[in-house]
Parts: structure tokens; C-alpha cells; sequence
């Protein structure tokens, strides 16, 4: 048995420990046997940490006992994510070009007839290739090596779907142009197209629409995916065919989807909100998507200034996707006749937010000398004379 990351895991003696120390953390398990025993501590610390982790983020695959690695398992698509993904595309074959754990193209394998992973990584792709045997999926096909290289082997068109979650580059940690990428999706669209009619890329959430539509004239949807309000991944399909654009916002864990033309342009009122109105906050995907003015438009909800992400209305609407909130105060921003105006209501702590507003959360509060929290929700924006406005509301469930 080889000296790997996975045999370590596997030996007896590791299983065993596992199971009479998952209840600790990584850091009381290293502390309290490094140095005291010949199991590989490390790993098997690392594996314990990774299997509570995985009981969140993958319910389902985390029953069979699967073997994760740190930073892959941060990486790779939740469960819920994966599961849409493969729930939207499906066919007789598809390639994974950026294999890691191996989680999207679990999910892959239960809507195409054959799934060809592909990792680098040898060491992930041997942990990713026992997880599949574990799980008892039996139409992966497992391939070691740099995935452009390896796509070049096939005929051409023999695959429906390229999937790719393009991975920044070490020294280009923050940027989300994707030449920093690797692989390189844009260098090698031609190759790409050439090997299957369709590629569907999952990006960082911080990716742009704009910036897609540049790149990828072949694009025919971009969708932001969200959980719990917040944003978790991009996805971009691309097409041969000359399909309509749109954008779209898939609400996970509410299972809605919402989605209108990129080019369409929805009149909104724009007025002044009033005390007893209530404000709406649309969900993160819905703002990420740019589908905030369709919102508006279709629910007839009037916007506060025309670069606001936020609507308000008279009327209650108790299934709006998002947040809803009524107004007990608004005036205009006056640091002091705020902190003035807060002290008199004793009001210490708020949960801050903003939109088109020049200050950060952090520095509201560190002006208005409050801290987080509570039942009171302050909102900072500017109204339709683009003049700045604090707007004080209490959160409806």
C-alpha cells in the first residue's frame, strides 16, 4: 500500500480512530496524540475536520463515508449547487475538466449515459476515483493529467457537454479575470467547441454579466445561484447554436427561478418612500443578475432612485423573494442629527446595509458608534434627487 494521503485514511487503524475521535477538533486531536502514536495524525485530523464540514455543505454523499481533503472540499460545488447543475443539462456524454473532488460530475453521472473526469491532481483524483467506488457509480471514466491536453485525444463533437470550474491561478488570488484562470477557457474556446456543441463553465460569484458578454459571444444564459440570500456560484452556458440571451437567478434553497432577456430594459417608478411603506430587499442572485427592475416592474414596486437595488410599496407582498421590511423612519443623512436622533430611541446595536451609498457598513457603524445586531435594520441609500438617506425599518419574518 502506497504512502498516499487516501492510504493513510484507509488503514484500519486510521477507520477506527476516526470513529472514536470525530467529536473532536482537529487542533485537540493534534495536541493531544501528535508525537504519541504512529497513526498518521495529520491526515486523519484533517479528514475528521473535513467530514464534519461535508455533513453541511454535502448532506446526502457525506452518509457513505467519503474521503475529503481540506481545501478541495472548500472548493468544490455544495450539494445543492451540483444538484441543479446536473438537473438542467443532460445528454449521452460529458467531460469534467476540472475534476477535483469529483462532486459535480457525481451529480453528472445520474442524467449522462458516460462522465469523463479529469484531474491534474493525482492525489485528488485517486481520493475522487475511491469516492465514486464508494458511492457505487460506475460511469465515471477517471483521467490524470492537464484536461486541454487530454480533450485533444477525442473525435471531434464526441461529447454533448465541456464542463469547466476554471481555478484562479496561486498569485492571482483576487482577481476574477479569467486569463488568470487555469485552464484557460477563453484561449481554448475553438478546441473546446470543436470536441462537444455545448460547455457550461461555473465561475466565482463575484464574476460580471458584462464582462461574461464580452468574453463568451457565444453565451446564451448566465445565471447567478444563491443560498440562504447569498451568492454562491456563477454559471455561464455557452452554445454552437444561436440562442436568445438571458439572465436568470436561481434561488437554491426556495427552489425559484427567475430569468428575463439581457437586453431588456422595464420602466420603473422611481418616488420618495414614506414612513409605514414597506421595503424590499430582492434576493442576492436576483440583485447579481441584474433582474432587480423585472422585479419591480412585474410586482409594481416603485424604486428609490435609479441606480438603487432597493423597492418599496404600500402594499404588503408576503412571498416576495427576498427580504421585506416596514418603514418607521426616514430622513436625510446628517451624522450627527442621526447619532441625535438614535441615542433619543436608545437604540445601541442595528443591522447596517447599503446601496448606492459612498460609505461601507463598517464605517456607518463605527460613526454612529453602534454594533451589530437586534431587531432594528437601518438601511443607507439616496433617494430620487440622488440625495444620500438613512432609512430606519423593522424586519417582517
Amino acid at each position: 500500500m502506497s504512502n498516499s494521503y487516501l492510504n493513510k485514511i484507509l488503514l484500519e487503524e486510521s477507520q477506527k480512530f476516526i470513529e472514536a475521535n470525530k467529536s473532536l477538533s482537529a487542533e485537540r486531536i493534534i495536541l493531544k496524540y501528535h508525537g504519541k502514536t504512529d497513526l498518521p495524525i495529520k491526515e486523519i485530523s484533517e479528514q475528521i475536520e473535513a467530514q464534519k464540514k461535508a455533513v453541511k455543505k454535502l448532506p446526502e454523499l457525506s452518509a457513505y463515508n467519503l474521503v475529503y481533503k481540506k481545501i478541495p472540499l472548500e472548493q468544490c460545488s455544495s450539494e445543492y449547487s451540483a444538484q441543479y447543475k446536473s438537473r438542467v443539462i443532460s445528454g449521452k456524454r460529458i467531460i469534467d475538466l476540472t475534476g477535483g473532488l469529483g462532486i459535480d460530475s457525481i451529480y453528472f453521472a445520474r442524467n449522462f449515459k458516460e462522465v469523463t473526469y479529469c484531474e491534474m491532481n493525482e492525489e485528488l483524483a485517486e481520493i475522487a476515483e475511491h469516492n465514486f467506488s464508494r458511492i457505487g457509480i460506475k460511469n465515471i471514466k477517471v483521467l490524470k493529467g492537464d484536461s486541454i491536453e487530454l480533450l485533444k485525444n477525442y473525435e471531434d463533437n464526441y461529447f454533448d457537454w465541456v464542463f469547466a470550474d476554471p481555478a484562479r491561478r496561486n498569485n492571482e488570488k483576487r482577481s476574477v479575470d479569467i486569463k488568470y484562470y487555469s485552464p484557460n477557457i477563453s484561449e481554448n474556446l475553438d478546441l473546446i467547441f470543436s470536441k462537444a456543441e455545448n460547455i457550461l463553465l461555473k465561475l466565482a460569484p463575484a464574476f460580471d454579466i458584462n464582462e461574461a458578454l464580452k468574453l463568451f459571444k457565444n453565451m446564451y444564459e448566465f445565471s447567478v445561484l444563491s443560498y440562504q440570500n447569498e451568492c454562491k456560484e456563477v454559471l455561464v452556458f455557452l452554445s454552437k447554436k444561436n440562442n436568445e440571451k438571458v439572465k436568470s437567478a436561481v434561488i437554491l434553497d426556495e427552489e425559484k427561478y427567475i430569468s428575463g432577456k439581457i437586453n431588456s430594459d422595464y420602466k420603473c417608478e422611481e418616488s420618495e418612500i414614506k414612513i409605514n411603506e414597506y421595503l424590499y430587499e430582492p434576493n442576492a442572485a436576483i440583485r447579481k443578475a441584474g433582474l432587480t427592475d423585472k422585479i419591480a416592474f412585474e410586482l409594481n414596486l416603485k424604486k428609490l432612485n435609479r441606480k438603487s437595488e432597493l423597492l418599496f410599496s404600500a402594499n404588503l407582498i408576503t412571498d416576495f423573494i427576498g427580504r421585506k421590511f416596514v418603514v418607521k423612519h426616514v430622513e436625510l443623512f446628517n451624522e450627527k442629527k442621526i447619532r441625535k436622533f438614535l441615542t433619543s430611541k436608545k437604540i445601541t446595536k442595528a443591522n447596517i446595509s447599503r446601496s448606492n451609498f459612498p460609505m461601507k457598513p463598517e464605517e456607518i457603524k463605527e460613526r454612529l458608534k453602534l454594533k451589530d445586531g437586534g431587531d432594528i435594520y437601518l438601511f443607507f441609500t439616496k433617494d430620487i434627487n440622488e440625495k444620500s438617506i438613512f432609512i430606519l425599518t423593522e424586519k417582517i419574518p
